[in-house]
């Protein structure tokens, strides 16, 4: 199982993560100062690093604006990683609920030549820069990035 997620390159902006950041401060949270955001993806089955290269780069990212980052998928965030001053919240959609971004991607995988049977999750990756408590980020969490109703959310 691998997990992606997909970068904005320096001197392109990150117009998605702007947008969030102006909403931030549009509820009145002033301690977040910079929003990166990152599209995550799940990859589960048997397939290779190869195979997961081809996906990030042919169909996942956009060659001229975006990196990428293909990892194992581990359930253990670790805060260790990350600067003291940048928080980071997770979204994804809860089990059983439907992803049509998802069965795009199994789609496309399969247009892609890669014959293999593969399930893939999708999610989303905020970075917030500043110093947020755990009350502000599960404000930011439950009032503008997930509908927990059908999404659950994880601050790291």
């Amino acid at each position: 199982m691998f997990e992606i997620e997909i970068f904005t390159k320096k001197g392109f902006k990150n117009s998605h993560g702007e947008r969030v950041l102006s909403d931030i401060l549009g509820i009145g949270i002033k301690c977040v100062t910079k929003v990166e955001y990152s599209p995550l993806y799940v990859i589960d089955g048997d397939i290779n690093s190869a195979e997961i290269k081809t996906i990030a780069l042919e169909l996942l990212s956009d060659k001229i604006t975006e990196n990428y980052v293909a990892k194992r998928h581990c359930e253990c965030d670790s805060k260790s990683v990350i600067d003291s001053d940048v928080s980071v919240i997770k979204v994804w959609y809860k089990k059983g609920v439907t992803d049509t971004v998802s069965e795009s991607v199994v789609k496309a995988v399969k247009d892609l030549g890669i014959a293999k049977e593969v399930k893939v999750k999708t999610g989303h990756k905020y970075y917030m820069n500043g110093k947020a408590t755990q009350v502000v980020l599960d404000k930011i969490a439950t009032k503008l990035l997930a509908n927990t109703l059908v999404q659950e959310y994880k601050t790291i």
